[in-house]
C-alpha cells in the first residue's frame, strides 16, 4: 500500500507539473523572441527571405494552437521581385486531453489573405524547384529506400483513430497567380473564399467555395460557386454528397462576349479505400444546352477507368449558336442544325475511350453504332468504328454554292474602259504562282483508322446512292477507302481509292466498276445535263501522282472503258448534220433543225487508254436503226482541248429522219470533226474528208449508172476527171 502510495504521490505530482508547466510556460515565453532564429533556419533550408510582420502566438492548454500574423517568403532567384507566398493571419488549434484517448478534435482553421505567386521561366525552371531541391538537400542530396518497419510500427501506425472532429475550414481572400514565360499563358485565381462547417464523422457538412478564374489568351472571366453537403461515414471510409451544386457564370473571347451560364448537379458517393466514385443523376444545363447521366470511375490513385452513360437532350444548335454569337458552319440549307440529340454509354481509361450504344439525331438523320479511340495521349489516337445511317443528306450541310449569276450581271452591266491608243499594256506576270496543295500530306502520315460505314440513303452533290457501304483503312501514311453501292442509278457501284504519303510524292490510284447504270439520271444529277440516256457499265482503273489538281492530271495513267444500251445522245443531232452536210454538197437551203437534237443508238461502247493525262480513244462504237458510227482521236485533260473524229456510215433509208433525199450518201462514210477546248467544244462536219470520200468512185458510179447511154464518151471522160 505504501507503494502505491508513492506512484500515486509521483503521478499526481507530474500531473500538477504538466499542467503548470501548459498553464506557466505561455506567460513565460514568448515565440516572438524566437523571430530571428526562424528567419535564419528558413533562409539557410531555402535560401529565401521570410519577413514575419504580424504576432505568433502559442498556446499549449486548453489548446495547442499556433496564430501567425503576417508572413511573406521571397520569390526564388531569377524571377520578379513579387513574395512567392504571403498571408495575413493563419490559426490552428487542437484540443489536448482528446489526444490521450486517441480522439482529434480540431478547432476551425483558419487562413486568411492568401497571395501565392506561380512561375514558369522560358527555360522551363519554376519558381518552386528550389523548395523541392531543399527538402533533397536535408536528405543528404540521395534517394533512399525506406528502412523495413517493425511489425509493431506497422500495427501502431495502422491503428485507427479513435474518432476525429475539426471544428471547420474557413479560407478567404486568397488568391493564386500562374505565369508562364514559355508559352506566355497567365492564368490568375482571385477572391477564393473557403467555408466547411463542423467536420464531425456520420454528420452531414455544409460546403461553400467561391472563386474568379481569369485567362489572358484566349481572355476568358468565369464566377465560380460550389455548393454541397458532404457527409463522411463514422469510419471515414465512405464519402456522399446527395447534392452538389456547381455554377459557372463566364463571359470572354471564345464567346463573343456573350455571358455563359453553365450549372452542374450530381450526387457524389466515393469510397476513399478503393478509391471507387460515383456521379449519380447528373445534370448540366449550359445555357439551354441539358446533357444528363451517370457516371463512374474506379481506382482513381492507381489505375483510373470509368464507365457511365451520358444523354444529350433535343438541342436547336444553329439557335443555340447564334444566341452566343459563336461561329456558325455556312450550310447550303438555313434549316440545318436545328434538330441535335445524342445518346451514348462509354468505358474507358487514362488512353482509351470506348463509346457503345452510340444514337446521334441530326436533322433527319439517326446514327447509330460504335466508337472506340485509344491512345489518347498521342498526338493523333487510333479510331475504330462500325457506325450505321438510315439517310443523310451532306448537300444540306455543305457551303452554299457561290452565287456567280449576279457577278455575271454586274460585269455584264459594266461599262467597258479604254486604255488611249498610246499606252504599253503591262508584261504579263509569267511567274508561275504555285498551286494548292490537294492532300493533307502530314494529317494522313498519322492518321491511324479502322472503321466501317452503312449509310441506307447518301446524298453527295446531288448523287443519289443507296445501301451504301464504307471501309475505312489509314495507318502509317497508307490510306484506303472500300465502297460499294448496291442501288445506285437502278444499278450498282463499287469503288476503291488508295493513297499512300510514305514517300516523297502522294501516289493516288482509283478503281471504279459500275454496272447497268442509267445514263441520263445520273449525269443529270451530277452536271445537272443529261445527255446520255440509256443503261450501261462502265470501268475505270487510273493512277497518278503530285500533290496538286495539275499534277494530277499530267500524272494520269490508266484504262477506261464503257457500254450502254438502247439509249440517245441529246444534244447532238447527227441526221440533222448529215442533211445539213448534203443540203450543202448539193447547194440547197439547210433543212430545219429538230427542236430536242439528239441521237438515237441501240450500242453504244468504247474503251480508251490515258498517258500523262492524255486520253486515247481507237474504239468508239455507236449503231442506231439507221446509223453506224466510229470514233477515235484523243483528249488532252491537262491542256482541256479535244481532237476528236466520228465517221457516221446511213445504213438505210432516213425516210422518216427528215431526208428521203440523201439515199446518195446510203454507205458512204461521212466524217464529223470534235475540236476545241472543254468549255467550248466545235462540232462540224469534215469536208475535206468528205470530199474524198465522194471522189473515190461512189458518185462516179451513180452519174454514170445514171447517165449511161445519155452522154458521148468524151463528155462522161471529162466528168470523170471533175472527180480524179
Amino acid at each position: 500500500m505504501k507503494l502505491l502510495k508513492v506512484f500515486a504521490g509521483a503521478l499526481g505530482l507530474v500531473v500538477v507539473l504538466m499542467v503548470a508547466a501548459i498553464i506557466i510556460v505561455p506567460q513565460v515565453v514568448d515565440p516572438n523572441d524566437f523571430r530571428d532564429d526562424i528567419v535564419a533556419k528558413v533562409k539557410e533550408t531555402t535560401g529565401r527571405d521570410l519577413q514575419i510582420n504580424g504576432e505568433i502566438e502559442l498556446s499549449l492548454f486548453p489548446w495547442l494552437g499556433l496564430e501567425l500574423g503576417e508572413l511573406k517568403l521571397s520569390n526564388a532567384k531569377g524571377f520578379d521581385a513579387a513574395p512567392f507566398a504571403s498571408i495575413q493571419q493563419a490559426a490552428v488549434k487542437v484540443r489536448i486531453m482528446p489526444l490521450l484517448s486517441k480522439q482529434v478534435e480540431v478547432d476551425t482553421i483558419l487562413l486568411d489573405g492568401l497571395h501565392l505567386n506561380l512561375a514558369k521561366a522560358r527555360d522551363g525552371r519554376t519558381n518552386w524547384d528550389d523548395l523541392a531541391g531543399a527538402q533533397k538537400a536535408q536528405a543528404g542530396g540521395r534517394t533512399t529506400e525506406p528502412e523495413p518497419r517493425s511489425e509493431s510500427a506497422d500495427s501502431t501506425s495502422a491503428m485507427p483513430l479513435a474518432g476525429l472532429a475539426i471544428g471547420g475550414v474557413s479560407v478567404s481572400n486568397a488568391n493564386i497567380n500562374w505565369r508562364d514565360e514559355s508559352s506566355g499563358q497567365q492564368l490568375s485565381i482571385q477572391q477564393l473564399n473557403l467555408q466547411i462547417g463542423a467536420i464531425v464523422p456520420g454528420q452531414p457538412v455544409d460546403l461553400a467555395l467561391d472563386f474568379i478564374v481569369e485567362n489572358q489568351t484566349p481572355a476568358i472571366k468565369a464566377n465560380i460557386q460550389l455548393r454541397g453537403t458532404p457527409h463522411l461515414s463514422v469510419r471515414m471510409d465512405q464519402l456522399n454528397i446527395s447534392k452538389l451544386v456547381l455554377s459557372v457564370d463566364a463571359t470572354g473571347e471564345l464567346l463573343n462576349g456573350k455571358p455563359l451560364k453553365l450549372k452542374l448537379e450530381t450526387g457524389v458517393a466515393l469510397n476513399l479505400l478503393s478509391q471507387h466514385l460515383k456521379l449519380n443523376d447528373l445534370q448540366l444545363d449550359a445555357n439551354g444546352l441539358l446533357l444528363s447521366g451517370d457516371l463512374e470511375a474506379r481506382d482513381l490513385a492507381n489505375k483510373p477507368a470509368f464507365s457511365g452513360a451520358l444523354k444529350l437532350a433535343e438541342l436547336n444548335l444553329r439557335e443555340w449558336l447564334a444566341v452566343h454569337e459563336m461561329p456558325l458552319p455556312a450550310t447550303a440549307d438555313a434549316t440545318a442544325l436545328t434538330r441535335v440529340a445524342l445518346a451514348m454509354q462509354l468505358a474507358g481509361t487514362a488512353n482509351k475511350l470506348d463509346i457503345t450504344k452510340l444514337a446521334l439525331m441530326l436533322d433527319d438523320s439517326n446514327l447509330t453504332g460504335d466508337l472506340s479511340i485509344d491512345k489518347l495521349a498521342s498526338a493523333m489516337p487510333a479510331i475504330g468504328f462500325n457506325l450505321n445511317v438510315d439517310t443523310i443528306d451532306l448537300d444540306r450541310y455543305l457551303p452554299p454554292p457561290a452565287d456567280e449569276s449576279s457577278a455575271a450581271k454586274t460585269d455584264k452591266a459594266a461599262p467597258a474602259i479604254q486604255a488611249p491608243a498610246a499606252q504599253t499594256p503591262p508584261a504579263p506576270n509569267l511567274e508561275r504562282q504555285p498551286e494548292a496543295e490537294l492532300l493533307p500530306v502530314a494529317l494522313l502520315r498519322q492518321l491511324d483508322i479502322n472503321g466501317l460505314f452503312h449509310i441506307g440513303r447518301l446524298t453527295v452533290k446531288k448523287l443519289l446512292a443507296e445501301e451504301v457501304e464504307l471501309k475505312i483503312k489509314a495507318r502509317g501514311g497508307h490510306l484506303k477507302v472500300e465502297q460499294q453501292v448496291k442501288k445506285f442509278y437502278q444499278g450498282n457501284l463499287q469503288a476503291a481509292v488508295t493513297v499512300d504519303v510514305r514517300g516523297k510524292e502522294p501516289l493516288l490510284q482509283i478503281t471504279k466498276q459500275a454496272t447497268n447504270i442509267q445514263a441520263e439520271p445520273l449525269l443529270q444529277d451530277l452536271i445537272d445535263d443529261g445527255r446520255l440516256r440509256g443503261a450501261g457499265r462502265f470501268n475505270a482503273d487510273l493512277k497518278t501522282r503530285g500533290n496538286s489538281e495539275q499534277a494530277f492530271r499530267q500524272h494520269l495513267d490508266g484504262d477506261i472503258g464503257f457500254r450502254f444500251e438502247k439509249g440517245a445522245v441529246k444534244g447532238i443531232d447527227l441526221a440533222q448534220t448529215l442533211r445539213e452536210t448534203w443540203a450543202r454538197i448539193k447547194g440547197k437551203p439547210a433543212p430545219p433543225a429538230s427542236d430536242k437534237p439528239e441521237t438515237d443508238f441501240s450500242e453504244l461502247a468504247g474503251t480508251a487508254t490515258i498517258t500523262q493525262g492524255v486520253l486515247v480513244n481507237e474504239d468508239l462504237m455507236a449503231k442506231s436503226p439507221f446509223l453506224r458510227v466510229d470514233g477515235k482521236g484523243q483528249v488532252d485533260l491537262v491542256q482541256e482541248q479535244l481532237d476528236y473524229r466520228l465517221t457516221t456510215t446511213i445504213v438505210k433509208s432516213m425516210e422518216g429522219q427528215g431526208s428521203s433525199d440523201m439515199q446518195d450518201l446510203m454507205g458512204v462514210p461521212v466524217p464529223v470533226k470534235i475540236s476545241g477546248s472543254f468549255a467550248n467544244p466545235k462540232v462540224r462536219p469534215d469536208m475535206d474528208e468528205l470530199g474524198k470520200q465522194l471522189l473515190t468512185g461512189k458518185v462516179e458510179q451513180k452519174i454514170e449508172e445514171k447517165l449511161k447511154g445519155k452522154l458521148p464518151d468524151d463528155v462522161k471522160e471529162k466528168l470523170r476527171g471533175l472527180f480524179r
